[in-house]
């Protein structure tokens, strides 16, 4: 008689338990749903983008190869009050993987100076108070890729990044 109640005590224990955790879905998914379009509102208002890779390419690790460039001082725009400068150094980074890659390696290596001259007449249309701001650092970045990409007609540069950045 025991192991009989016993029994029926467990089955009616499940049965509730069963019950709850069905009230438990049904409660919180809902408010689950909500909260998560929220979030998605919200992202989208900010201009954030949950799944992106800032519209890179993807390349490959053992594909990615660098072209650094020496820093070297660049007068910014004058901005009325005194004169400002920015020492910057520049790293391309290249997918060696791209067809052209050896003969775009070769002429970079000949025109270091060409190379820096593009990025120079990007950042000489700035003045200090704007570059001193990280998004406009990456405006620049993006502007210099361009160039480089409409100059040397390629997509083997995929991304451009400042080795030496100091403004003064």
């Amino acid at each position: 008689m025991k192991k009989n109640l016993i029994t029926v005590i467990i089955l009616a224990l499940c049965v509730v338990n069963l019950v709850l955790n069905v009230m438990l879905v049904f409660v919180c998914m809902p408010s689950a749903k909500k909260t998560n379009n929220l979030i998605t509102e919200i992202a989208s208002v900010l201009n954030l983008e949950l799944e992106s890779n800032d519209g890179q390419p993807k390349v490959d690790l053992e594909n990615i190869a660098s072209f650094n460039i020496e820093a070297q001082v660049v007068n910014l725009k004058d901005s009325g009050s005194e004169k400002h400068y920015v020492q910057m150094g520049l790293t391309l980074e290249m997918d060696s993987s791209s067809k052209d890659y050896e003969k775009l390696k070769a002429v970079l290596d000949e025109a270091q100076g060409a190379v820096f001259d593009e990025a120079r007449n990007v950042v000489q249309n700035y003045t200090y108070e704007e570059v001193s701001d990280q998004d406009v650092q990456t405006k620049i970045k993006k502007q210099i890729l361009d160039s480089l990409q409409k100059k040397y007609a390629t997509q083997c540069i995929y991304n451009v990044s400042f080795s030496k950045f100091t403004i003064q």
